[in-house]
């Protein structure tokens, strides 16, 4: 029993000697699977560059529109990711022109905003554009956005400060109102219900005339923080409130009975009223005090990782890479195998001697898997040594990652070497593999982008497995989710039984 184990591990490792000193006695094939792909990864991480490109861009302002100034105006408000070219009426020029390359994007002006919003609609900004790069095009919409923002944010800036200068002058208006006011709180208080209604009435009609003067502004800003659209009113939207509340109030004193004997009531809504514009006026000072810009963009946004190492926008796709290109080196090597030993006859010479199909494949595995865990390693020590590389997680993790990675991967190589019948079929194979996971194992694309009956063969790939795998190890330092790790585990059994099988039905028909 122990002699026929120990002849077959003979038998074996016959195997892995001899592809392991086919491999190594070329030198060149050598290169091209140890630095062929960290050199492509080295070239990638050398010529990436993550910032957004600037737009050069032209703004058509339609003939006879009174906004020409505005625009003009409000241009500087662009991003510094817009290159501006000038303005133009000629539509027909600035199409050309985009077309032929001469400038990346055309922004339309509206005709008429002022029609627009008086009929409670907002006014068009159209950018055009002659991009086909779906990536490209969603760069542009959200700069479309942003610089939308940019103008409101300008429309509402020269509103707001005109609005603050005339607060100057309100305030000269609201300290003689707290004086009438005082006045008609203390001739209430002597029983003189004459006197304050007549006070009254002169500081209701003066009231009006501030409401008239402040109102409409201040009410455009509270209405505005009523919809959301701007966060501008909070100081605003209270002076409005206020003044309202005032205004009520006056109207009441002003229409009162002033030969009441109690007037109790009375006198309470005039310290309200007192209160009210010494209230009022505070709030002015602090409308004025406060910067615009805060008022119009009292929030801003700081982007933070949790993560505990920055990362560069190269590293995120390290771990596809080497996902990728482990598993297309094990598929070919794999899949190139068995094809040449049948059409060299070699498989007839194993039949005749004492091999079975499970040492020749185990052989095979072996030699296989040494040799590509030999490369991957090499590979992960240029990448973390030589590209400064983050490995947050653990090397066990890492390493069962990529047993399970070329383990999947040889068992699909196998089979497609049992079923091709010439080495450019087996390669042909190989490389509709390559381009599967190029697009379906998250290399492309994230898979939540994928419909979900699509992504079924994105979980047959292993390289899904190893990308989502080492991702969470060498990025986020977690080990990943156990069960992708019994999902390489279970196909590799599968596709070892599927490639004895086929191995062993070859070589009875032989």
């Amino acid at each position: 029993m122990f002699d026929s184990f120990f002849s077959s591990l003979i038998r074996i490792f016959a195997f892995v000697r001899k592809e392991v000193l086919t491999i190594v006695r070329q030198p060149r094939l050598l290169f091209s699977l140890i630095l062929g792909p960290f050199l492509i990864l080295l070239i990638f991480g050398i010529g990436y560059r993550d910032t957004p490109r600037t737009l050069r861009t032209l703004v058509i302002v339609p003939e006879g529109s009174p906004i020409l100034g505005l625009v003009e105006q409000y241009t500087a408000s662009f991003t510094s990711r817009i290159e501006f070219l000038g303005i133009t009426t000629d539509a027909t020029n600035a199409t050309s022109q985009l077309r032929e390359g001469n400038v990346d994007l055309v922004v339309v002006a509206p005709l008429n905003p002022m029609v627009e919003w008086e009929n409670n609609e907002q006014s068009l900004f159209s950018l055009y554009h002659a991009e086909v790069d779906p990536f490209e095009v969603v760069y542009i919409q959200v700069l479309g956005d942003r610089v939308a923002e940019a103008i409101n944010k300008q429309v509402l800036l020269a509103a707001l400060e005109e609005t603050r200068q005339e607060s100057a002058e309100w305030q000269a208006s609201v300290s003689e109102a707290k004086v009438k006011a005082t006045t008609v709180r203390q001739e209430l208080e002597r029983g003189n219900g004459a006197l304050g209604q007549e006070t009254a009435v002169l500081l209701q009609q003066n009231m009006s005339i501030l409401s008239l003067a402040a109102g409409s502004s201040l009410l455009l800003f509270a209405n505005l923080a009523a919809t959301g659209d701007t966060n501008v009113a909070l100081p605003a939207a209270t002076l409005h409130s206020r003044l309202e509340s005032i205004q009520d109030n006056l109207d009441i004193l002003a229409a009162m009975e002033a030969d009441d004997a109690d007037l109790s009531q009375e006198i309470a809504l005039a310290e309200q009223v007192e209160r009210d514009l010494t209230e009022f006026d505070t709030l002015l000072t602090q409308f004025q005090e406060i910067d615009s810009q805060v008022l119009v963009a009292p929030f801003r946004s700081e982007t933070l990782s949790v993560g505990l190492q920055r990362l560069d926008p190269t590293h995120f796709y390290i771990p596809a890479v080497i996902s990728l290109l482990l598993q297309h080196i094990a598929i070919t090597m794999a899949c190139l195998s068995i094809v040449g030993e049948r059409r060299g006859g070699t498989l007839e010479f194993f039949q005749a001697a004492p091999v079975s199909a499970l040492e020749t494949l185990l052989g095979k595995y072996i030699s296989f898997f040494l040799l590509t865990a030999v490369l991957g390693a090499i590979l992960t020590g240029l990448v973390i040594w030589g590209m400064g590389m983050p490995m947050l997680g653990s090397w066990g993790s890492y390493a069962l990652t990529i047993a399970g990675v070329l383990s999947v991967s040889l068992g699909i190589g196998f089979i497609i070497s049992l079923a091709a019948q010439t080495n450019s079929q087996a390669i042909q194979y190989a490389m509709i593999i390559l381009l599967a996971s190029i697009f379906f194992s998250g290399f492309f694309l994230p898979l939540y982008r994928l419909w979900e009956p699509v992504r079924v063969i994105s979980w047959l790939l292993p390289a899904t497995y190893g990308t989502d795998l080492l991702q969470s190890i060498m990025l986020r330092g977690q080990p990943g989710e156990s069960v992708l790790y019994v999902a390489l585990l279970l196909f590799s059994l599968l596709f070892f039984l599927i490639a004895s099988r086929q191995l062993r039905r070859q070589m009875a028909r032989l």
